[in-house]
């Protein structure tokens, strides 16, 4: 058999070409954000941290998000009228996994978390049901699984605030 062509071809354009470390490093080209340098009042550090907290009615929603899942991702308790905060922190450090955060149907904006950072969006539920919440900002192959749900009951129900993480939720019966 005739050798037609034999690869590598000389002069690739998709070849890397090499340099050293510190002109790069040294020049502000390091893209990790720490999350103890987040000075943010409401920060959670980690899904572990993850809580829900009523004061009256306001509820304060301490979640993270990460590739790819928020903690909490279910939330029951919440009564018509209550003020919602989501105090969202991203977990992730690196320079180019920002999240997005939505609740379908709600009457304001989406947030975009920054790596490293933590946001707030303020929520009024008008209507009594599951809201959906999800991520708006493509992250990952397992995007469309960045999802959760608040589940909102009548102003004056007994419904306690309760939260799961994925790994606090009741044995499934038969």
């Amino acid at each position: 058999m005739q050798l037609i062509l034999d690869f590598p071809t000389i002069g690739e354009p998709h070849y890397a070409q090499a340099a050293p470390a510190d002109i790069i490093r040294n020049n502000g080209q390091l893209k990790f954000f720490k999350l103890d340098d987040n000075k943010h009042p409401f920060v959670t550090k980690g899904e572990k941290e993850s809580k829900v907290v009523r004061n009256g009615n306001r509820i304060d929603v301490y979640m993270t998000c990460i590739r790819s899942h928020f903690a909490p991702d279910n939330i029951e308790g919440i009564k018509l009228g209550d003020e919602v905060y989501f105090h969202i922190t991203n977990l992730e450090q690196d320079w180019d996994v920002p999240h997005g955060f939505a609740i379908k149907g709600a009457n304001n904006a989406e947030l975009l978390i920054m790596p490293g950072e933590t946001a707030t969006l303020k929520w009024t539920p008008d209507r009594i049901g599951i809201s959906p919440f999800y991520c708006t900002d493509f992250c990952s192959a397992l995007h469309q699984e960045m999802q959760g749900y608040i589940r909102v009951s009548p102003a004056g129900s007994s419904v306690p605030l309760t939260f799961s993480v994925g790994t606090n939720l009741p044995p499934a019966t038969k």
